[in-house]
């Protein structure tokens, strides 16, 4: 489809665009590096609004079953309810200098699963992290991996995470995050934010690559989309009659930005995807 076809959410480009949820029926997601969350309705705002900020990277923010909000902050776990007051709800411990966390995602156990990495991307301390707000629990199940993306939850119970440096999505599982197997290897760039549909198919965002891959449960691919932004980093499909695809990107480390880069885009489904 024509880059004219995708309207532009954003009013600003985002150093990196992350994290697509849904809270209360309202499209968010954050610039991580800037530390801001950014909300937007197809119904009531031509352009997002910035609707949070913290001084440090704020990897993701979702909803729990309980109504907080709750989001992957600096190095840990915080309750972002009130974004004037902040609370820390648990650490990984790790030096906020050299490390910061990335994407993370509800489990339908109720765990919230996230991942941290080093700040510039050059040593393989990535880890996936699982918290258990019952418990306060917060231990280490995945390490190894130097950029981990997701994890996605699919119906089947699996769990998908992004090796994005090595190019390729792993599966696991809740009981044994530990013991992987591939899922897809991913040429001509790096896999960042997934997202499961309502008809199931797995949307990857390419990083690198200018595009969306998408895939069957079983990891064949069905189809990709071409992106009109180098650096495509999360996308979200809606929920309801004409569901809109939503995709972020970044404009961090590029010399010379496209008119795209770094913006958050919509388009119809149909349009984008005209095989559903």
């Amino acid at each position: 489809m024509a880059s004219s076809e995708w309207q532009i959410l954003s009013s600003h480009a985002h150093q990196l665009g992350e994290g697509l949820r849904i809270i209360g029926g309202t499209v968010h997601w954050v610039d991580l590096l800037r530390g801001e969350l950014y909300a937007w309705s197809p119904e009531s705002q031509p352009q997002a609004a910035l609707v949070q900020h913290h001084s440090v990277p704020l990897g993701v923010v979702e909803q729990d079953a309980s109504g907080h909000l709750i989001g992957a902050l600096g190095t840990g776990i915080a309750d972002l309810t009130d974004p004037n007051a902040p609370q820390m709800l648990a650490t990984t411990g790790l030096d906020s200098a050299r490390h910061r966390v990335n994407d993370g995602s509800f489990a339908p156990d109720g765990t919230f699963w996230f991942g941290t990495m080093v700040h510039d991307e050059s040593a393989p301390e990535g880890s996936v992290w699982r918290w258990d707000p019952v418990s306060g629990d917060l231990r280490q199940v995945l390490t190894g991996i130097d950029i981990p993306n997701g994890p996605t939850f699919l119906p089947d119970g699996s769990v998908l995470v992004a090796d994005s440096a090595a190019g390729r999505i792993l599966r696991t599982t809740l009981a044994d995050p530990a013991s992987t197997e591939l899922f897809a290897e991913v040429p001509g760039g790096s896999p960042d934010g997934m997202h499961v549909d309502a008809a199931g198919r797995v949307w990857n965002a390419v990083w690198g690559g200018s595009r969306l891959d998408i895939y069957s449960a079983d990891g064949d691919i069905l189809g990709s989309v071409p992106m009109p932004m180098s650096q495509v980093t999360s996308v979200l499909v809606t929920d309801g009659v004409d569901p809109l695809v939503v995709v972020t990107s970044a404009a961090v480390g590029l010399a010379a930005p496209g008119p795209f880069d770094g913006h958050t885009l919509a388009a119809p489904l149909h349009h984008v995807f005209p095989a559903s």
